[in-house]
């Protein structure tokens, strides 16, 4: 089920459909998507609504490749180590399960 939110972003209100219990998530990432509109309006001289959002949403695009870059590295890492643990379980218990030499 879906509800209506009402956010501004550049000094224009958009109503925008959200999932209900999502609303405070939703407000969070346009708070942080006009303080970028706004950042990248102050430090340009591009005046095009059009144009800002294009240029944030590339660097938001950016910032998300290279995160799930990041996440991939540790999941790849997380593996390779559970792996070696693995091996290091295995080799641990069949050196235990060796017989031992009579001794007498």
């Amino acid at each position: 089920m879906t509800q209506g939110v009402d956010i501004i972003l550049l000094g224009k209100n958009y109503r925008v459909a959200c999932p209900v219990g999502e609303e405070d998530k939703l407000r969070q990432a346009a708070d942080e998507l006009s303080q970028r509109l706004e950042a990248l309006k102050e430090k340009s001289s591009v005046n095009s609504t059009e144009h800002l959002a294009i240029m944030v949403g590339l660097h938001l695009s950016y910032e998300l490749h290279n995160e799930q870059a990041k996440n991939q590295n540790y999941a790849d890492n997380m593996n390779q180590r559970i792996v070696e643990l693995q091996n290091t379980i295995e080799r641990a218990l069949l050196e235990q399960s060796q017989p031992v030499g009579n001794v007498e």
